[in-house]
């Protein structure tokens, strides 16, 4: 009996969604694999630690933590413009992250955009009421802007925090 072409295209779609389910699990393991080194290189050898980030992006290219990571270690060798752009990406992956929010502050504060910079730390605040440092940076910010009220509310909450 002949096999029609048109039955062993109907079982493709189940095969083919299988392969790119097991491939996408097996990206995702190697860049968390990839992640997890750089997290232990970058102590030792922060070049070293960005290539094993970028390793990981090109596996998983939203892998939030790879981007928060790079981010900084860019950002802490004078690139805060590139840094910027991978905090942006973890948001984007991420929204709910604290952290990025938080570094995008301070990448937007170095590179000169002071009201931008406040929006990420007030985003930072928003996701975690008690980062402290992100209440630190906008009320320094929020002086220099010339919100004085805003500042002392942000330096109180800041004082509040970290009374021990």
């Amino acid at each position: 009996m002949r096999r029609r072409a048109g039955a062993a295209h109907r079982s493709l779609p189940a095969t083919a969604e299988q392969l790119a389910f097991d491939f996408d699990a097996d990206s995702r393991a190697l860049a968390e694999q990839q992640y997890e080194r750089g997290c232990e290189m970058e102590a030792r050898s922060p070049i070293r630690a960005c290539e094993a980030y970028r390793h990981a992006l090109a596996l998983w290219p939203d892998h939030p933590g790879a981007r928060i990571n790079l981010g900084r270690l860019l950002h802490e060798a004078g690139a805060a413009d590139d840094a910027e752009g991978h905090y942006r990406r973890a948001l984007a992956a991420r929204p709910d992250d604290a952290v990025a929010a938080f570094n995008l502050g301070v990448a937007l504060e170095d590179l000169g955009r002071r009201q931008e910079a406040v929006e990420a730390y007030q985003r930072a605040i928003a996701l975690d009421p008690a980062a402290a440092d992100a209440h630190f940076n906008v009320s320094r910010l929020l002086e220099k802007l010339g919100d004085r009220v805003g500042a002392f509310r942000h330096l109180k909450a800041y004082r509040n925090l970290t009374r021990s």
